[in-house]
């Protein structure tokens, strides 16, 4: 074997965030000291690059750095293979047969000649972050506001995990464990069920089966949370009820707002369908928020049952986009607010009941509204 010939090898299941980085493509195998770089173009080889060795032994130990590359849980495992001669590209290369390993290691790209960084970086480097912290989670909400193209590559990367859209009023439940808790300082860092399993393959299988053990008794909590709050609900309608035939006028409400109420389904069928599960008030505002609307529903429609609330009512009927479906119904006064969603929450409108919520106050909402 001719140790002095061109070696290739041949990287399999690059990620895309190198594949689609003009600036990784070209930096990121220069540390292994190859002497040409070729990135497959193919859509049948996406994620394929070739790597020109000057000789056997360089290329052997680019095969033994390149074998321990990790890019984690959710990318593929990469595959480095030895790829076959090609006897034309022997002769394509003139470089220096009187260079050495050490030297030809000197060649490669410093990390960075203006701050005087003149060697090449260590293949082996990685990094360590910290644990996320409210103060570092408030840094990148920052971060991510100032840079559009970080925000927009944010989104991909969410869609591309199959997360949920980010869009709409926050969500109580999304709220990370370590928030909700207080931080042990006796520990390193914040146990959690996501969190990034580093140790040997033998205790794998132990975290996963903690991981699983986990899940159960969150489902177990979620299911007994929710045998709770029919429970409540269920109540809640039977004294609500009883009251009704003790008392067959609702004060505060007129005769219109009380014959809309009745036509709202109960509570108690409402907790079975999609849109009304983990259902809550929110914190009382002059703006409504409304979900689970058919596509038939018109603005008109919503102005016209909104209106027997108030007469200075503003609909905002979404009709595009994520938050298709869904619309904000903002009131003067929070009384009358109040009164709408009392009425109107399982209202049944085109075969669908509306969910209502209280909304978030917006200056926009309030300015329009004086």
């Amino acid at each position: 074997m001719n140790n002095g010939a061109i070696t290739t090898l041949i990287v399999k299941h690059l990620p895309d965030f190198i594949t689609t980085s003009p600036e990784l493509r070209e930096k990121y195998f220069r540390p292994y000291n190859p002497i040409d770089i070729r990135f497959m173009q193919s859509q049948a080889m996406i994620g394929f690059v070739f790597l020109d060795f000057s000789n056997r032994s360089l290329a052997e130990k680019a095969f033994e750095l390149l074998k321990k590359i990790d890019f984690g849980l959710y990318y593929k495992q990469i595959a480095v293979e030895y790829a076959k001669p090609d006897p034309h590209r022997q002769h394509t290369y003139m470089l220096p047969q009187n260079m050495t390993i050490e030297q030809q290691e000197q060649a490669a790209e410093p990390i960075s000649a203006p701050h005087g960084l003149m060697y090449p970086a260590n293949p082996q480097l990685k990094y360590y972050y910290p644990d996320p912290t409210p103060d570092i989670l408030t840094n990148i909400t920052h971060a991510i506001a100032t840079v559009p193209r970080f925000y927009t590559q944010v989104l991909h990367l969410m869609n591309k995990y199959n997360m949920p859209p980010p869009f709409g009023p926050a969500e109580k439940d999304a709220k990370p464990a370590f928030l909700k808790r207080k931080h042990d300082q006796l520990l390193a860092s914040d146990e959690s069920e996501l969190e990034d399993d580093e140790q040997d393959e033998k205790d794998q299988g132990t975290t996963e089966e903690k991981v699983k053990q986990a899940r159960l008794v969150r489902m177990a909590a979620e299911k007994q949370k929710l045998a709770l709050q029919r429970q409540s609900f269920s109540s809640t309608s039977s004294t609500t009820h009883a009251s009704n035939k003790r008392i067959k006028i609702n004060i505060g409400l007129t005769a219109e707002q009380q014959a809309l109420r009745k036509q709202c389904k109960p509570i108690s069928e409402l907790m079975d369908l999609p849109a009304f599960k983990n259902y809550e008030e929110g914190m009382p505002s002059s703006r409504l928020y409304i979900k689970n609307l058919d596509k038939q529903t018109t603005q008109q429609e919503l102005v016209d049952l909104y209106s027997k609330f108030s007469k200075d009512v503003n609909v905002n009927l979404m009709t595009k986009g994520k938050l298709r479906g869904q619309a904000f119904v903002s009131f003067k006064e929070k009384s009358e607010a109040s009164s709408a969603l009392q009425c109107t929450n399982g209202y049944v409108m085109h075969d669908r009941p509306l969910s209502v919520q209280y909304g978030k106050e917006t200056t926009s909402s309030k300015s329009h509204l004086q």
